[in-house]
């Protein structure tokens, strides 16, 4: 794949001279080989411009989704304290749609709205998860694929009720420690603020989404903290969004996934992972992830991340981009991720 270095270059240099992008990292694995590694423009450019650079730390959006809830839920599953089948209302009696069963949560088809502010719908923290717990569906569950950041923040707090740990903290010991992913982490500490590319000034995407409404909205450029309001609402910590790292963490983390698990997983688990669980509806979801043609793993981030693995090839790509900085409104990311993605992958 080295000979190929030179497009990739390129083609990643096209997507800063076009905007799409300020900056990015790209890794690509084969087998036990990193195959390639490079950092591309700036990780910030307001207030002032800083270089990227290979370990830059991002902030990874709904990458979070897979890695920590997608793993731990299976672990959970391994060790029979969850079944993917049973009704979250099982576990949360709280919950209010027994038909929901946890595997709907992971693959989308729950019918959860795709999004609200729970920002503006609660007064604090504590009172989010009863506020999705009462929310009325949008569609009859099991029907369709809408992707739902709410679903998610659930499993998050699933997670927390099933172990009795914060989130973070049982990422941490499942999953970031054992695979020494040493710069992965939520809330990062301000020792780490210099090393993280930014991401948006103000809020202002999500603002636009509100129409305004009043909220305690931070100023200036995001750096170090999770950019996704609801996220932050939450203390930081949410089965959503929140997560940090660099190409270099997510490239162990990928690894783990193609040698079998590690210790982490168990092979049967990341089978049934990559197995299509939404046959016949309008997207190939797994658990926690989406199923490409070829049978890839493949999720995305809001601030301009991605992840594509292939289990059968043992080959993984990481393209991590600070695409919202400063302003989240700009177009082309979508397009250029498959694009990336695809061009390594038909090599």
């Amino acid at each position: 794949m080295k000979p190929f270095s030179h497009e990739i270059d390129e083609l990643i240099q096209q997507g800063i001279s076009k905007k799409v992008f300020p900056g990015a990292v790209a890794y690509i694995g084969e087998g036990d080989a990193i195959q390639y590694y490079e950092a591309f423009g700036n990780r910030m450019r307001l207030p002032r411009i800083k270089r990227m650079e290979r370990d830059t730390i991002f902030d990874l959006a709904s990458l979070t989704k897979p890695i920590v809830i997608a793993t731990l839920i299976m672990r959970c599953v391994e060790e029979e304290t969850v079944e993917l089948n049973k009704s979250l209302q099982n576990y949360l009696p709280e919950f209010s749609h027994p038909q929901v069963t946890i595997s709907h949560l992971l693959t989308h088809t729950s019918g959860l709205p795709a999004w609200r502010a729970t920002y503006l719908e609660s007064k604090n923290k504590d009172e989010v998860v009863n506020y999705l717990c009462q929310i009325p569906l949008d569609y009859p569950t099991g029907t369709q694929v809408v992707y739902s950041c709410l679903g998610y923040i659930l499993l998050g707090k699933l997670l927390e009720h099933l172990t009795d740990k914060p989130l973070d903290v049982l990422a941490q010991k499942w999953i970031f420690l054992p695979l020494e992913m040493n710069s992965t982490r939520y809330n990062p500490p301000l020792t780490w603020t210099d090393k993280c590319a930014a991401t948006e000034d103000s809020n202002s995407f999500e603002k636009r989404m509100v129409d305004y409404q009043p909220h305690d909205w931070r100023e200036g450029v995001i750096v170090g903290e999770v950019h996704d309001e609801n996220t932050h609402f939450l203390g930081g910590v949410s089965g959503n969004a929140g997560l940090f790292s660099t190409a270099a963490d997510i490239g162990k983390f990928c690894q783990m996934l193609i040698n079998g698990g590690d210790g982490i997983l168990t092979t049967e688990s990341i089978s049934q992972m990559a197995t299509v669980q939404t046959t016949g509806l309008d997207e190939s979801r797994g658990i926690g992830w989406i199923i490409l043609e070829d049978g890839s793993l493949y999720h995305t981030g809001f601030t301009g991340t991605s992840i594509r693995i292939n289990l059968e090839r043992k080959m993984f790509t990481v393209l991590l981009t600070n695409r919202v900085h400063p302003d989240a409104s700009k177009p082309g990311i979508i397009d250029f991720r498959a694009k990336f993605h695809q061009s390594i992958f038909s090599l």
